[in-house]
């Protein structure tokens, strides 16, 4: 039958994360906890700023089961504060600063955040220094089945789902686990944002272990280059990718994880390619263990993982693996009964990972958190994940797809519906549908729209989106149709929806001027699938993205020895601009008789 138990190891399952925290304050006192660019913080400092901060929130009211949202940027502040939200007794709630603020307000009501840590209350927490040092310490979160943070996710309805996490769960994840040597020697890098759960990972993996965790900016990790620099400098032994980021590193700078002793890389389907290049690379040139991490935020990061030692030549998926310790997978059929070995069904996984559902959202929760009856734990629930996947022949899982409209663009979960029910509310659509789209090879999200007046065309959407939507959830094109296609039954046939253009928005293109802006076209035209690219264009409104700008920056630093940083092209993401840029670099370069032998 297609159920699956992970190991069960003595994980601290009665233990709350404060706790677990303060063994390793007493054990290593001096140990870098926190390494933020110039900042470094011992386990002994990010105690008493934690600490502080804590007195300061029970001050305002914070109590046990308490909500506090966390409106910071990523870096040492952040993660201080999640910290001191523990210790003060309640569970937080990160919300990205980069989100519309529409986004961030219903995210936080949703929660029901009593307070919000923003950068003021830090400095405050500061200001008190040691005048609250003496103080009788806060109190850790009593137990380990109290709710630790609320994770929000793409949801169906229009509005992201809040996902409540226990102490317990995250205990689960990173504590005496088989899927990573996780330890005191570990300096994992922290890339991922906060509202991503792979953050629990990097963050609780490093700090309930005794290893450091190292902040590695946003511009750095999507900057060519840069990223290899920085995880040598920083002597990173550990890390996590989503696959879409894996795949686009591994095209320009396939050396970018030598050194490292774990890479973990998920959140969407392996590139077969990307692991083939990296398995065929120098051992000395690659990490010393590739894992596949699969888990949805509902079970707390990681449920399933697959160490990747080889593909077979004809390879057209890398498995997902096994369940990791301390957790349960079942391959159910339509009557959640187990199906054989080698048939399709859906995946639905049970354990101490297994969240305690959404806030705010009882009917959602009974639909997707079932009681397990495969489990040994009385009252024990297992998640519907709505992914298809089988039982091979060696005992791991293969994944098959989705059993739903939901995808991944760039390692998030998207719900169509969310970004269809924003657009909605522009007053010029009357209808539309949103489908994912790989005909450029890189995933992307196309709106189908018909517009209220026919024969006009709704202008400003993407501005109209951005007010609404973070950048991942906003589609990379926009196809306008007088009216949207239906099967017999009246659904929407998305299936007979028309393809993207291929040739972006019709404008009057400015034409390459110079040989340079030429071949910077001509290499932009071929990442984005394009006959040819205008050196004024905007390289997301032709449906470029995040990732894709990283690449085009590394291949004309290949092509011209001039790193343009991403967070500077995206002020004005032109050819006209990167030309600018690259041309100053050559300008400003030695030359050669300058350049000492």
């Amino acid at each position: 039958m297609s159920i699956l138990r992970g190991a069960v190891t003595p994980y601290p399952a009665d233990v709350s994360i404060p706790a677990a925290f303060a063994a390793q304050v007493r054990t290593r006192p001096d140990a870098p906890a926190v390494v933020d660019g110039g900042h470094t913080l011992s386990y002994a400092e990010l105690d008493t700023r934690s600490d502080r901060l804590a007195r300061l929130l029970r001050g305002r009211g914070v109590r046990d089961g308490s909500r506090v949202g966390v409106l910071l940027e990523r870096g040492h502040g952040q993660i201080t504060a999640l910290l001191a939200i523990l210790k003060a007794g309640g569970a937080y709630v990160p919300v990205s600063p980069a989100y519309p603020r529409e986004r961030q307000e219903h995210m936080l009501a949703t929660a029901e955040a009593a307070v919000t840590v923003t950068a003021e209350e830090l400095r405050q927490a500061e200001r008190a220094g040691g005048a609250t040092d003496a103080a009788e310490p806060p109190r850790p979160a009593s137990g380990s089945r109290v709710p630790a943070y609320i994770l929000f996710t793409s949801g169906s309805t229009g509005r992201p789902k809040g996902v409540v996490v226990e102490h317990r769960s995250v205990l689960r994840l990173v504590r005496d686990t088989d899927y990573a040597d996780l330890g005191a020697g570990e300096r994992i890098a922290q890339v991922a944002d906060s509202s991503f759960d792979a953050f629990t990972f990097e963050v609780w993996g490093a700090l309930l272990n005794g290893g450091t965790v190292v902040v590695i900016p946003t511009a750095t990790v999507l900057t060519p280059g840069a990223l290899a620099e920085a995880l040598a400098k920083h002597r990173i032994t550990c890390m996590f990718l989503t696959s879409a980021l894996f795949t686009t590193v591994m095209a320009d700078r396939p050396d970018s994880f030598a050194g490292l002793r774990t890479l973990l890389v998920g959140g969407d389907v392996l590139n077969v390619a990307a692991v083939r290049r990296l398995l065929d690379a120098d051992p000395a040139a690659r990490p010393a263990r590739l894992v596949n991490g699969y888990g949805p935020t509902e079970t707390t990061t990681f449920a399933v993982c697959g160490e990747v030692t080889a593909l077979p030549a004809d390879a057209r998926s890398v498995p997902i693996g096994r369940p990791i310790a301390n957790t349960d997978c079942y391959v159910l059929g339509e009557d959640l009964e187990p199906v054989a070995a080698g048939e399709p069904g859906e995946l639905f996984i049970g354990g101490p990972g297994v969240a305690r559902g959404y806030a705010g959202q009882p009917e959602l929760t009974g639909e997707r958190f079932l009681p397990d009856p495969y489990a040994t734990e009385p009252g024990a629930r297992m998640y519907r994940t709505g992914d298809l996947v089988r039982l091979l022949a060696d005992g791991r899982l293969d994944f098959l797809g989705r059993a739903d409209d939901q995808v991944k663009i760039r390692g998030y979960r998207v719900e169509p519906g969310e970004v269809e029910a924003a657009l909605s509310l522009h007053p010029d659509v009357r209808e539309v549908a949103v489908v994912a789209d790989d005909s450029t090879g890189e995933r992307r999200l196309v709106a189908h729209l018909a517009p209220a007046v026919p024969g006009e065309t709704p202008t400003g959407l993407r501005e109209f989106l951005a007010g609404r939507l973070p950048e991942w959830l906003i589609p990379s094109a926009f196809v306008v149709v007088p009216a949207l296609p239906l099967t017999t039954s009246g659904k929407v046939d998305r299936a007979a929806l028309p393809p993207a253009p291929a040739d972006g928005e019709e404008t009057a293109a400015v034409a390459p001027r110079t040989d340079l802006e030429r071949e910077l076209a001509a290499i932009a035209a071929e990442l984005l699938g394009l006959a040819s690219v205008g050196v004024t264009d905007d390289f997301f409104a032709l449906g470029g993205h995040s990732l894709l700008a990283m690449r085009l920056l590394s291949r004309a630093d290949a092509a011209f020895g001039v790193r343009v940083d991403l967070g500077e092209y995206l002020y004005d993401p032109t050819i006209e601009r990167l030309a600018a840029e690259v041309a100053a670099g050559l300008a400003a370069a030695p030359a050669p008789d300058e350049v000492s032998p």
